[in-house]
């Protein structure tokens, strides 16, 4: 960074709120358009047919009018540790288009992936209009990743922690990333009037050595579900059998329609937020969260884009629901420790998803949530999906 000047400090202000009102309104519309598509695929679910379709679309996007953004969340890490160029401008409306056609077919995958490209790339095109060292432009796209994580999800702590988090950095960014969070979160909640899931638990979590030993169990189970994905994404069996991607895209496309189809798993399509509001309230049966577990691997797998954080929240919720009928927490605490746990694992990101939990839940379940991400972190192998990216 250069010298803190009050000229410096203006300026940084100025790019703070600049970046933080393009990227929070940005948010706002694709949570806008993302409710949009969600209710239109649940009334008409003839819609799951088009996926194929749609994926085929996805590919020439990424081959055609936006090949320069085809690298994804992996181009943008590289890009934060050694950062040269701006991001292809195409980056945002491409994940953001393509995320909306994932979901317009149902496919299982999430919108972490876009919330991250979308800021970050937003904010790397400030460098168009101001002149940055290295140091500088590399917190400009932290920022913008903080501030796409807190303008989809509402939680601009952990947007803040994850930006420095996922990559692997120890920053005085934090703090700027802090008021990017919290600047574009505003602008969603304020101006634009977003609404985002309420998970407060009715009752705050009581500590005890008992509820400890839960969590760390949790945590155990979150972390070797973790370990099964990764295991499994480093596998990358769907590319190295169908090398060209639009038959990749077809054929996991096709695979996902008759699955669905056939086995009338409709509440697995998209990102399921239903099922996971239903997770805190009465038991899953177990076998709901290896149905997402199954369909989530293969969206991504073939190709689909979106991410997939919503759909491992999913995935963790209905396991700790699942999970509280041998256990002593309460059914709401441990599907929320699911709820963050197989994240903190499958993305190496145990603080952030303590923070996470804290946010959402309350901080009355800080105790139990750090236990049980960090236990999922170390259960996992302590390298997650961002360190292959």
């Amino acid at each position: 960074m250069s010298a803190l000047t009050p000229k410096n400090a203006l300026r940084w202000l100025a790019i703070i709120a600049g970046v933080s009102l393009v990227v929070g309104a940005a948010g706002a519309g694709f949570l806008y358009a993302l409710e949009w598509i969600s209710h239109t695929f649940n009334d008409h679910r003839w819609l799951l047919f088009t996926l194929p379709v749609l994926g085929l679309l996805m590919v020439w996007v990424y081959q055609v009018p936006a090949k320069a953004s085809a690298g994804g969340v992996k181009a943008l890490i590289a890009q934060i540790k050694a950062p040269t160029a701006p991001l292809p401008a195409s980056m945002a409306p491409a994940i953001v288009g393509t995320t909306l056609l994932s979901h317009l077919g149902g496919a299982s995958v999430g919108r972490e992936g876009t919330a991250l490209q979308m800021g970050g790339a937003l904010a790397g095109q400030f460098t168009r209009w101001f002149s940055f060292n290295e140091a500088e432009h590399r917190t400009l796209l932290l920022c913008g990743v903080s501030a796409g994580f807190a303008a989809v999800f509402g939680t601009p702590i952990t947007a803040a922690i994850f930006a420095l988090e996922f990559v692997r950095l120890r920053s005085w960014a934090i703090i700027p990333c802090l008021a990017t969070a919290f600047l574009a979160d505003l602008v969603g909640r304020s101006l634009l009037h977003v609404r985002h899931a309420n998970y407060r638990l009715p009752l705050p979590a009581e500590f005890s050595f008992s509820g400890l030993g839960d969590a760390l169990a949790v945590g155990l189970a979150c972390g070797l579900l973790a370990r099964l994905y990764l295991y499994l994404h480093r596998r990358n069996s769907a590319a190295k059998s169908l090398p060209n991607i639009y038959g990749r895209i077809l054929f996991g496309g096709i695979l996902f329609v008759f699955l669905v189809q056939f086995g009338r798993l409709y509440e697995f399509t998209g990102l399921g937020l239903n099922v996971i509001n239903e997770s805190f309230v009465e038991p899953i049966a177990p076998a709901v969260f290896a149905l997402k577990f199954l369909l989530t691997f293969l969206c991504v797998s073939y190709g689909f884009r979106g991410g997939e954080v919503t759909p491992l929240f999913f995935v963790g919720a209905t396991l700790g629901s699942a999970a509280a009928s041998v256990l002593s927490l309460p059914l709401s605490i441990c599907a929320a420790l699911g709820f963050v746990g197989v994240f903190a694992g499958a993305g190496a990101v145990p603080l952030a998803c303590a923070v996470m939990a804290c946010e959402l839940f309350g901080w009355s379940i800080g105790g139990y949530a750090l236990v049980a991400c960090a236990i999922s972190w170390l259960v996992a192998g302590r390298k997650g999906l961002y360190d292959e990216a």
